[in-house]
């Protein structure tokens, strides 16, 4: 694990969950989700979620916090229906009038989840716009890898911007499905099988 690449501290959520709201503030899924007010409500759920997997050492940043990656290892990448009554405050001032339409897309999401192999799970990753283009995002999520090739198991992710595929696919991921559903965006699930190991 390079030495610019950590684990995230409770001091760092609302760092990371800006570096996040900044990252996804253009991204087309996200977008319908949160028509409005979308900088407000996206760091209110990034900062529950972010408060959620930091005690379970999930999450990843840079040196300089400009960069956030929430990571899941094998058969971990579900979340406990514990993790949704306790943040279902937030999850309504969040959701707004869109919380049902984003009830659907996470229900579908977790219904398409791979249930096999034992994989690991990129649940999101951001860079800060102030630090895009700068390679920190490439680091960081290089460290994560290293430790599945270490490992031995595949990585899986979905992309809710067609514009990141050629960022995974650099990273050895290749497209395995454009997922369309009933209404909103269109995402891409990823996966990435072949590991560094000898």
């Amino acid at each position: 694990m390079s030495d610019d690449v950590v684990r995230a501290t409770a001091s760092d959520v609302p760092a990371l969950a800006g570096v996040l709201a900044s990252a996804y503030a253009e991204d087309p899924v996200w977008s319908w989700l949160m028509p409005t007010d979308r900088d407000r409500r996206l760091r209110l759920l990034f900062t529950a979620h972010l408060a959620q997997q930091i005690p379970a050492g999930r999450v990843w940043t840079d040196a300089d916090r400009t960069v956030a990656a929430i990571w899941a290892e094998p058969g971990a990448w579900k979340l406990p229906a514990g993790y949704l009554l306790r943040n279902a405050g937030t999850l309504l001032r969040a959701g707004r009038a869109q919380l049902p339409r984003t009830g659907m897309r996470l229900l579908a999401m977790e219904h398409r989840h791979p249930a096999g192999p034992e994989h690991w799970y990129v649940e999101y990753i951001g860079t800060h716009a102030d630090a895009r283009g700068t390679g920190r995002g490439s680091r960081v999520l290089g460290a994560l890898l290293e430790r599945a090739d270490a490992d031995g198991r595949p990585v899986f992710l979905e992309s809710s911007n067609r514009r990141n595929l050629t960022f995974y696919e650099r990273h050895g991921f290749t497209l395995q499905e454009e997922m369309v559903f009933r209404s909103g965006p269109p995402m891409w699930s990823m996966w990435r099988r072949e590991t560094g190991r000898p």
